[in-house]
């Protein structure tokens, strides 16, 4: 019976190539040259990941853990749904500050990893955004009910918060662009005309 993988371990190797993957580009690294770059025997890496595309993973699982961490630390006390809204995109964009180099290699490995099928990695992106995008359309939802929020469309409204997101995060890779001028707009122009302030 094989004995069972060290889940801690394979986390921490994640991390690890990660960096690796960082410092030497998705399409020049094989499994061994991670290997070799993380202090480890070939089969030994193996033994933690089956191929590439399971290194990918991983490495895309542990940005999203990082991600959600994040989330978790800003999003405290964070009740009202507008408020909500903009801590999301706020978060998301902390994230990647500072950081172009790993918004272009997150993009290379699920580039990578979706192969010759350019929709598994618009699944794979569905897939992160679509429960943020539901909760996000709920607590607006349920905020228009509780007389906190203006009368809208709140598919429409975080639809519209999350492409002002991408664009941002895009002209940031793009161009080098702050994001901040379009986090602004966010704030200005979407969410606070849709505040109800208490009489």
């Amino acid at each position: 019976m094989a004995r069972p993988v060290d889940l801690e371990k394979r986390a921490q190797l994640a991390v690890q190539a990660f960096e690796v993957l960082r410092a030497r580009g998705v399409s020049a690294t094989t499994m061994s040259d991670l290997a070799a770059e993380l202090g480890l025997k070939r089969p030994t890496l193996h033994y933690y990941f089956r191929d590439l595309g399971e290194v990918y993973e991983a490495v895309l699982d542990e940005n999203q853990k990082r991600l959600r961490a994040l989330a978790a630390e800003r999003l405290i006390g964070v009740e009202h749904p507008l408020e909500l809204l903009l801590a999301v995109v706020r978060v998301l964009h902390e994230h990647y500050r500072g950081r172009r180099d790993v918004a272009i290699l997150i993009g290379q490995i699920m580039a990578a990893r979706g192969g010759a099928d350019p929709e598994e990695v618009v699944r794979r992106g569905r897939a992160f955004v679509a429960p943020i995008r539901q909760a996000l359309t709920d607590r607006l939802r349920a905020g228009i009910e509780a007389g906190q929020v203006r009368e809208c469309n709140p598919c429409e409204v975080v639809d519209l918060a999350i492409a002002a997101c991408d664009g941002a995060l895009l002209g940031r890779i793009l161009r080098d662009e702050s994001a901040e001028p379009v986090l602004a707009a966010i704030e200005h122009l979407v969410i606070d005309p849709l505040r109800i302030t208490p009489k």
